[in-house]
């Protein structure tokens, strides 16, 4: 089970107030798991960063092992895959596309524009490494099948005559 006490506690120890100020938890999906962040940062702000980290991650085209980065009006943002590495291999060895691999989690830590791109980096690789270790044990209950292309995702609400 997932205890969200432990995994803000892990996300709060990757901040350094108040320059990176953020880090967030959320699904490949673009649904919030948990965050981290100074107390004065409001709830939309951060809803706001969970959807710019999916698109950040969809134009990194999901790199096994690379992050998406962005500048923007909000501060720097690093969106990086939780998930271990051999899985990542494992995928990467089964198909010769890497668009379609998509990790755990994905990890977003924002900061300010005077904070390094090289330690935001190094900060939110070693914070993925130590969640994907956690997180690979419910694998099986956190990746869903991506659809195959031209494939309803939803039955027709009406009977097909």
């Amino acid at each position: 089970m997932l205890v969200l006490s432990t995994l803000h506690t892990l996300l709060a120890q990757v901040l350094s107030l108040p320059d990176l100020h953020t880090a967030i938890l959320s699904t490949p999906s673009g649904q919030l798991v948990c965050y981290a962040s100074d107390a004065g940062r409001p709830k939309d702000e951060i809803r706001v960063i969970v959807g710019l980290s999916g698109e950040i991650w969809q134009e990194a085209e999901g790199e096994i092992g690379e992050a998406g980065m962005v500048d923007s009006e909000l501060g720097r943002i690093v969106v990086l895959g939780v998930d271990e590495e051999q899985q990542q291999v494992e995928h990467k060895a089964a198909t010769s596309e890497e668009s379609d691999y998509q990790p755990l989690m994905l990890l977003t830590l924002n900061a300010k524009d005077t904070v390094d791109w090289d330690e935001l980096q190094v900060k939110g690789k070693a914070l993925a490494k130590h969640l994907a270790k956690s997180l690979s044990k419910y694998r099986q209950h956190l990746i869903w099948p991506l659809p195959k292309p031209g494939t309803a995702h939803l039955p027709s609400p009406t009977p097909v005559r």
